[in-house]
């Protein structure tokens, strides 16, 4: 019979195997908790990052969106779905960069409902970007731009195709997933640049009126604002290129599917730097390709891109000296109220967008989102096609290192024009939602929370 002197190293032993079963049970645990949104406590030099890049390329013809009404015959060059995902050690954030032209505000919340289902992520931590090609499909509802029959005319009189809609949305989904299992250890360089691939498209007509065209002496904001996502030896995980550039190379009488500049853009950097490049459009509302609507391909200069814009990106990629693994961030959202035109109806889907107040005046609720990035550089967006010179006045006023707007993210509720650009009348003003005061109430609202946000430590 065993004495308990024999016990003792058995019941050890035993111990030993308990803990070390509990270990490994623990540990999936735990790389789960760590792959949830919200991470646990933050740890210097935690940052990860991650990103994706899936084929949204239809099989089938497909309506495209921004001219009129036109179905494709064909493809010219593949569309994507680009997804970075970034874990700051406390919070995670995504950001999408897809190859469409917009998206209605109440699509993107629908998309934020089944991603915080399916994931968790909730919206504060996910924006959708559009480039604004007008050589891809539409997708989804087309929000507030059925309200302007009178302007853009039978654009959109068909019927939507809900079967490509419904794949691109998990497709998205799906990327979002992968982007976040994909997290590695990285670390984050910001840097800036400058290319003249755009120009003022507000020209004059011979009796003073307000045309599309090109006027080079107009306000225009040509900075390239760039992100630099790389592993810890230095080699690249990824790149977030923001330029405000109109996706117009290719005109009303094509009908192949492209991502038209943005789109050759980021497959020529890729092609040289081997990882995917998200494309932000910034404030394009009133910027053209210095080269547009052009009839095809061949009349295009679309390669003429690579040297104009692909080649400036690449030099501010190569600028940055200085990367951290050291990376905080924090996402906010407002809304800004400004004047609804008068006369203007609105949609039941978008009730959110829009309210009366005591006064018995329509406002229309525009978002601005912001994500500061270890207190230096602000990321802010809305789902406007703003004109470039308010852009310019809430950059000057920032007091951030660096400013990037974020266009076309999170929906479109169409162009916001200067106060000076509605005087001069024209296309952009007579598609926009608001009046005249809306440059002074967006910027002033901007700029306020941008400040604020500075001070927030």
């Amino acid at each position: 019979m065993m004495n308990k002197k024999s016990l003792r190293p058995v019941v050890l032993s035993v111990g030993v195997i308990i803990l070390l079963m509990a270990g490994m049970i623990i540990s999936p645990i735990a790389q789960i908790q760590a792959d949830e949104p919200s991470g646990n406590k933050k740890q210097e030099g935690s940052f990860r990052a991650a990103c994706v890049k899936v084929d949204v390329t239809p099989e089938k013809p497909q309506w495209l969106q921004g001219y009129a009404p036109r179905q494709s015959v064909g493809v010219h060059d593949n569309i994507y779905h680009r997804i970075v995902a970034m874990d700051d050690g406390k919070t995670q954030f995504y950001l999408v960069s897809s190859d469409f032209c917009t998206i209605g505000p109440s699509f993107y919340d629908d998309i934020c409902k089944r991603l915080e289902k399916e994931t968790g992520i909730k919206p504060e931590q996910f924006w959708w970007s559009l480039t604004h090609t007008h050589a891809a499909p539409e997708v989804g509802p087309m929000g507030v731009a059925k309200l302007f029959v009178s302007s853009l005319g039978d654009r959109f009189s068909h019927k939507p195709n809900t079967e490509y809609t419904k794949r691109i949305t998990n497709l998205l989904i799906q990327g979002i997933k992968d982007a976040r299992s994909k997290l590695e250890p990285a670390r984050l360089g910001v840097g800036t640049g400058t290319s003249y691939a755009n120009i003022n498209r507000r020209d004059k007509a011979g009796d003073g009126r307000s045309i599309l065209g090109v006027d080079p002496e107009g306000p225009v904001d040509r900075q390239i604002g760039l992100i630099r996502l790389e592993r810890p030896d230095g080699s690249l995980i990824g790149l977030i290129a923001n330029y405000a550039i109109h996706g117009t190379v290719l005109g009303s009488r094509n009908n192949l599917i492209s991502g038209d500049v943005q789109g050759i853009v980021s497959e020529y950097v890729e092609s040289k730097v081997g990882v995917p490049m998200l494309f932000i459009n910034g404030a394009e509302g009133d910027v053209a390709p210095i080269y547009s609507v052009r009839a095809d391909f061949a009349h295009s200069h679309l390669g003429e891109f690579h040297s104009l814009l692909g080649n400036k990106i690449l030099d501010a990629n190569q600028s940055i000296k200085s990367t951290t693994s050291d990376v905080t961030f924090s996402s906010d959202k407002i809304f800004v109220e400004t004047q609804r035109k008068l006369g203007l109806g609105w949609l039941e889907d978008m009730s959110n967008y829009s309210r009366i107040n005591n006064k018995g005046i329509k406002l229309v609720r525009v978002p601005a989102y912001s994500l500061t990035i270890n207190n230096e550089t602000v990321l802010w967006a809305a789902p406007l096609e703003l004109f470039g010179e308010i852009a310019l006045n809430v950059r000057k006023a920032s007091p951030f290192k660096n400013t990037f707007y974020y266009g076309l993210t999170n929906g479109s509720l169409l162009y916001m024009p200067t106060k000076k650009a509605f005087a001069e009348g024209g296309y952009e003003p007579s598609v926009s939602v608001v009046t005249d005061q809306a440059e002074e109430d967006y910027t002033t609202g901007v700029i306020q929370h941008i400040k604020k946000l500075a001070t927030q430590k």
